[in-house]
């Protein structure tokens, strides 16, 4: 299997980040009553229990994945609802034109899919698009177990730029402190996310 260490790494600082706001800041599960996602304008606000960030808008995005690995997350204090390493399909179908299992380890064409996957951090727009982000990530996991087939997402949303994270109980600023944790995370917005058949599409 294709190894993922950028995006293992990210796992890491996400991690990291989490214990950073479990210091007097308490943990629970996810709030399945919403996602607490609010969009207003060019603005996306991400209510996480006891903390708030903001996000600006900087552009659009309607592009398919390649998923070789991912995780929802189960915190409410959590900025992003799901982070997955992806690879964009224009870059696998050209990949796959010279290496058809180029997801496999052994495959020549492993490097340079691996440099082209990209660690993407969601932030759903509502329970709809989380939990087709869940359901995608509960399909990879059953596939890598099975015959390896790939699962493909389809998003459609918008990329985002971290401005702002703050506590809710006093107003602190936390940016500095959270921010590094996504910089080298691709931020956005998923507004609508399908599943797609990964092989249809590299054919």
């Amino acid at each position: 299997m294709l190894a993922m260490g950028r995006f293992m790494l990210g796992i890491l600082v996400v991690a990291g980040l989490g214990l950073l706001l479990s210091n007097g800041v308490s943990t629970s599960w996810l709030d399945v009553r919403g996602v607490g996602t609010r969009v207003e304008g060019r603005e996306v606000f991400r209510d996480a229990s006891q903390i708030e960030a903001r996000f600006s808008v900087t552009g659009s995005l309607d592009d398919t994945f390649m998923l070789f690995g991912g995780g929802i997350e189960k915190h409410r204090n959590s900025l992003t609802h799901a982070t997955v390493a992806g690879l964009a399909i224009r870059h696998a179908r050209l990949i796959a034109e010279r290496y058809p299992n180029f997801h496999l380890c052994k495959s020549p064409g492993a490097p340079q899919a691996q440099q082209l996957t990209e660690t993407l951090s969601f932030v759903a727009a509502d329970r709809a698009a989380r939990d087709t982000l869940g359901e995608a990530l509960d399909l990879y996991e059953e596939r890598l177990r099975g015959d390896g087939e790939r699962t493909c997402i389809r998003v459609t949303g918008t990329p985002l730029s971290l401005e702002s994270v703050r506590l809710k109980q006093n107003g602190e600023d936390i940016t500095r402190e959270v921010a590094p944790a996504f910089a080298e995370n691709r931020l956005v917005l998923a507004k609508r996310v399908q599943i797609e058949d990964c092989r249809a599409l590299l054919r």
